[in-house]
């Protein structure tokens, strides 16, 4: 009986991120899935993707869903098998079960895991390193009709000293979270790399930025299939917050001066 590692190994997890594109792992990682992202459709009640075993050694293919602890997912996701023995070269087909207490009104992410755990060569001292894969899940409600470019749906808006992003819609949109604010090629990293239905995520802009008219935000936007697309362009909303607005108790008064909400067509 082949024994794997069970003592304590050095690991690190390939991320095909939730912005990453259509990223291939590299070739230190031990499996290798056949897509860059799982989608599972809750007609389906279930999605599958295959695992390569690309090593010369049978590895114990280990797979793990992870939920994502601000999307609010009603129902359970089981990676059948969970874990399984794969032969050099051989491929493995991994579902992943999806049971939910009620229907779903909108789209959810998790994510789902790949480690290839190697045999134990039993030496003392011996450290392996494991690279494994990350890979985004896409839950889709039933009658959902894929959208293109759905990140267009995405708003930006700048109040006081932050960046925010919102999505008003029932889809998860993902995008790179390295942003750039324009003019003057102002670099930004958002918190999260995508927008779930319905929320809101802001960030701190750098010290001393000053907001202008008809700013704009440039940032690379990710379809479904995370196909990663550069150079999208959106209109920032401005809103400026003054101390005239105040309440006596000396918070911020609850809106501000929209400046902006405009995007010049011809550039």
């Amino acid at each position: 009986m082949t024994k794997y590692y069970t003592t304590v190994t050095l690991t690190a997890m390939l991320s095909i991120a939730i912005a990453g594109g259509t990223a291939h792992a590299r070739s230190g990682s031990a499996v290798q899935p056949d897509t860059s992202v799982l989608v599972i459709e809750e007609a389906d009640k279930e999605g599958s993707i295959g695992v390569k075993n690309t090593q010369d050694q049978p590895v114990l293919l280990y797979t793990k869903i992870q939920r994502l602890d601000d999307d609010d997912l009603d129902g359970a996701l089981v990676p059948v098998p969970a874990a399984v023995q794969v032969q050099p070269g051989e491929t493995q087909v991994v579902r992943v079960l999806f049971r939910n207490n009620k229907s779903l009104s909108k789209e959810h992410l998790a994510r789902v895991q790949f480690m290839g755990i190697p045999p134990s060569h039993e030496k003392a001292g011996r450290v392996s390193l494991m690279i494994g894969q990350d890979l985004p899940v896409v839950i889709r409600p039933k009658g959902y009709r894929p959208v293109e470019n759905k990140w267009e749906y995405l708003k930006w808006r700048i109040q006081g000293d932050q960046l925010c992003v919102s999505n008003d819609t029932k889809m998860a949109i993902r995008f790179v979270n390295d942003v750039t604010l324009q003019p003057n090629n102002v670099p930004v990293t958002m918190p999260k790399a995508y927008a779930l239905p319905s929320s809101e995520t802001c960030t701190a802009l750098p010290a001393g930025y000053a907001a202008q008219a008809g700013a704009t935000v440039t940032f690379s936007a990710v379809s479904d299939y995370s196909y990663v697309v550069n150079d999208r362009k959106a209109t920032l909303d401005i809103v400026r917050e003054s101390a005239s607005e105040e309440h006596p108790s000396g918070g911020q008064a609850p809106a501000g001066e929209l400046e902006s909400r405009t995007e010049n067509k011809h550039e």
